[in-house]
Parts: structure tokens; sequence; C-alpha cells
């Protein structure tokens, strides 16, 4: 009789050695393609910089056919590192027909390295599902509201379009949204493990990292130290993405993280704290404040010992600080400049900035009421009945503005602003159950994390343009993250392996007091004891 298991087990094999075969080629090839690209291109000219991109670019196109989850570490990674103020040649986010993009093909191609590194990596992932025929695509509760969203932007699109708007304007306003829903899907179904979320956080935390280095360098060469002398180094959107790296290092304590992510981030905070404060976002700081809030809020829940020694202290230094640099107008002033702002005590040029948005979301709710139900769509310019400062250097003023969340509103209707609510609503919900239910150690950290910079960049959008490729990118990983962190927390973890024989085995069971590994010694069984006959 043949036996049915081995005769499947036979076919798995079989399977599985056709796929690595099959990898093995495309590797081999995408190998000899990058050898022939670099040696043409090195007939044609001298090495260049842009030869470097483009082999890093095709070496990333190997790396996600070998393994789409390498997509989502390049997409988060390469996207963090990105800034248009900092390095403008840096080719990852804009088009391929960009002039001072180290990628530049040609005028006509208007899609960028991030769009095709979003494409292959959900090719070779439907791909891999199509080969094995088996599809396993888990959705989790912030995917539909996530879809709902994206519908009301595509009936903006559609409907701003049909109206006569301008297409190059309407695709930069709602291309970056659809990032959101990309990463949500590729992250929520390629993150597997705690080992695949560890490698996630440790390469945007590296990203962030360098972009810090980056905006001191800036710092040094272009201002000679002098960062009162601009208004800002780098993007806006620069600040809440540090906001990230430190709320991750404040969890990365509070849950006990492994070591070298509580001992490495520290020393790495010194450029991205640098580069923070000479970007000079008064909503960044704000925004940071209220996540430090919140986490002290967590601490007098998980340790209240540690709370009552450390949030007095804290509290009295910051009000002395307040009190000492309330009117400095240097660098070191500007978080006490940003709280004087909020309590109605701006300096001249946050005042104008001010007047400005006060102006600007005048308009934008009398372009609400003209049509509530639905917006003017996308390409289509705001009713501007209030005239407002000439800002005319930001070349889409008359589209865009500050205020990204009643934004949403103006352009695609009542629906698209109650799909973006539903959408942070339950992004926030999760994010709450997942802090309180995920076991103590780096699942915890990350989904505070998640949940902090989620909330962070939602109420900075109510006072800035927030709807920009690294933001949809960040968003939406962290809202797949989210999604996916209750399959992550349901996988078995492996037991580690003893370093030295006199310790006891170890189990992974984890302990909801402590991210530790618990030990847990062998039962002693009690020995029968021997007949009497055998006893004589």
């Amino acid at each position: 009789m043949v036996d049915a298991y081995a005769i499947r087990k036979a076919q798995t094999a079989r399977t599985q050695a056709l796929r690595n075969k099959i990898s093995w080629w495309v590797m081999y090839l995408g190998l000899i393609g990058v050898s022939a690209a670099t040696s043409v291109l090195m007939a044609r000219g001298q090495p260049s910089p842009s030869m470097l991109a483009w082999m890093f670019y095709i070496a990333g196109i190997i790396a996600i056919f070998s393994n789409p989850r390498y997509g989502v570490y390049l997409l988060a990674g390469l996207t963090m590192f990105g800034d248009a103020s900092l390095h403008p040649w840096y080719p990852f986010a804009k088009n391929f027909s960009s002039h001072e993009s180290l990628l530049y093909l040609s005028n006509a191609l208007i899609i960028s390295p991030l769009e095709t590194y979003i494409a292959c990596t959900a090719l070779v992932w439907l791909g891999r599902m199509a080969m094995e025929r088996r599809i396993r695509m888990h959705f989790g509760p912030i995917f539909w509201p996530a879809v709902l969203f994206i519908f009301f932007v595509t009936y903006g699109l559609g409907y701003g379009l049909a109206r006569g708007g301008n297409l190059v304007i309407a695709l930069w306003e709602a291309r970056a949204i659809y990032y959101l829903l990309a990463m949500l899907i590729l992250t929520g179904n390629l993150i597997k493990t705690r080992a695949h979320a560890n490698i996630l956080f440790w390469i945007i935390t590296v990203a962030l990292f360098l972009k810090g280095i980056s905006g001191v360098v800036y710092a040094a060469t272009v201002l000679q130290w002098d960062i009162g002398s601009v208004e800002r180094i780098a993007e806006h959107a620069m600040s809440m993405h540090f906001n990230f790296f430190f709320v991750l290092m404040i969890a990365a304590w509070l849950y006990r993280d492994a070591l070298p992510r509580r001992l490495l981030m520290p020393l790495m905070s010194a450029p991205v704290l640098f580069s923070f404060f000479a970007n000079h976002r008064r909503a960044g700081f704000l925004t940071l404040g209220i996540a430090v809030l919140l986490i002290v809020l967590l601490l007098y829940r998980e340790n209240r010992k540690l709370f009552f020694a450390i949030t007095p202290t804290s509290t009295m230094a910051f009000l002395v600080y307040l009190v000492v640099f309330w009117n400095n107008n240097g660098s070191i002033g500007i978080i006490a400049r940003a709280v004087r702002s909020v309590v109605g005590q701006p300096t001249l040029r946050d005042a104008a900035s001010n007047i400005y948005r006060d102006l600007e979301n005048l308009n934008i709710m009398f372009t609400i009421k003209q049509v509530p139900l639905q917006g003017v769509g996308f390409g289509q310019k705001f009713y501007i009945p209030y005239a407002m400062p000439d800002i005319s250097t930001f070349a889409w003023w008359e589209y865009i503005t500050h205020n990204s969340i009643m934004w949403v509103w103006m352009q695609i209707g009542a629906g698209g602003f109650f799909a973006l609510l539903l959408l942070v609503g339950t992004a926030m919900l999760i994010g709450g159950r997942m802090i309180w239910t995920m076991p103590r150690g780096p699942l915890r950290g990350y989904a505070l994390a998640a949940t902090l910079y989620i909330l962070m960049h939602f109420t900075y959008a109510f006072v800035d343009m927030s709807w920009d490729i690294g933001s949809m990118v960040l968003v939406g990983t962290m809202m797949g993250l989210l999604n996916c962190l209750e399959p992550i927390a349901a996988r078995p973890v492996p037991a580690p392996v003893r370093r030295w024989p006199w310790q006891p085995e170890l189990t992974a069971d984890y302990d909801q007091s402590t991210p530790r590994l618990v030990p847990r010694r062998p039962t002693l069984m009690p020995v029968p004891a021997a007949p009497l006959s055998e006893q004589a």
C-alpha cells in the first residue's frame, strides 16, 4: 500500500527544490545582467555616481525576486533616508524623468524607483502564492477602512480630472496616498515573525540615523553651523520621522527591548537630535511632546516607582527651561518658542505663519460649504475669497493647503473625510489594543512606537502638509505592522540553546511581567521502589 503522506511529502520536496532552482537561476541571470550593464556603462564613459546608483537599483530588484520580504525592507529604509532638500540627487522617490536624479532616463518616464519596487514586491509575492497554489492573504481590521479611504481618493481623482483638472497636479496630490494602502498590504503579509519585525525596525532606525548625519553635514558645510540663518534644513516631514526614532528609543527602554537596541539607539541619537532641532518645526516639537506625555502616562501603569522618580524632576526641569529661555530667539529656545506659539505669544515669524494658516483655513471652510458632499476633486483649485499673503514660491499653493485633514474633505468630499476618520480611528483602536495585549518586550515596544507615530502624524496633519511620499510609506508600514502583530505574537518561538552545560533548560514561553525568557528546570519524576524480592 502506498503511503499518501510520503507521496505528498515527496511532491512538496520536489516543488521546493524546483522553486529553489528557479530562484538561483533568477539571481544568477540577474548578476549577469548587472555585470553586463556595468560593462556597457563603463565602455561608454567614465565611472560615475549614476552608474553606482543603477547597480544598487538592479541589486535591489534581484533581492526582491529572491525574497519579496526584502522589498518591504528596501521600501522602508530607502524612503526614510531620502530628503529632497538635504540631497536632491537622491533618486528613490523621484521619477526617472527628474533631471537631478541619479537614475534619470527620459522625460517620458513619470514613474519612480519606489513605485517599481512596490510593483515588483507585489508581483513576486502574488507569483509565489500562485506557484504554490495557496492563497494566503492576511487582511486584518485596518485593511477595509484603508480600502474605503482609497476608494474615495480614486473618486476624487476621477471627479477632478472629469471637470478639467490639471492632470500633473492631480496625480501629485493623490499619488503618494496610494502608497499607504500598498505598504499596509505588503507589510501586513510579508512581515511574519518577531525577527522580521526586528529587522524592519532596525533598517528604519539606521536610515533615520544616516539622515541625521546628512543634516549635520549640511549644517557644517553649507551653513557653517549657523542653523538660525535658515527657516529649515530639510523637508517638513523629516521632523516627524525623527519623532518616530525618539519614540522607538524610549519604548525600547520602557519595555526592556534587546540590549543592542537599548544601547545603540541613544548613541545614534546625537546627529538625529541635532538635525531635529536644526529643522525648526514647531509642530514636530509639539507632537513629540504629546507622545512623551502619553508615554509618561503609560509609565504610571507599568512602573509607578520609576514614574514618581522621573516625572516630578523632569517637569521641574522643563518649567525652569521655559522660564529661562522664554524670550530666547536662538536655536536653544526653539522649544520655548513652540510653547509660546501655542499659548498665544508667538514670535513675529510664527505670528505671520499663523495668520496665513488662519486665512487659509477660512478659504478651506468656504470651499467645503460650496461643495460639501462631492468636494472640488484633485487637480482643481480651491476657492480663495479671503486674500492670503504671497507664497507663490510654492507652485501649488492654490491646490494644497497646510491643514491636511480638512484638505481631504475639500478635495474628495464628506465621504472621503469620514473614511479618513474611520481609518485613523481604527488604527488607533487596534494600536491601543496591541499595546495592552502584546507580551512585554520588543513586540509591545513596536506596537507603542507604531501607534504613537500614527497619532503624531495625523496630529501634525492639522497644521502642515503631510501627504508626502515618505510619510505615506511610513504610515502604511506602521499600519501594516499593527495589522499583523497578533499573528506574529501567536507564532511559537523556538526555545534557545543553552550557552553553558550547567544552565537550566530554557523555554520560549514569555512571562507577561518580563520580556526575558523564563528558565524552567526539568521536573524530577519519583523513582518507583524495587520489588522486595529484588531488594533481598
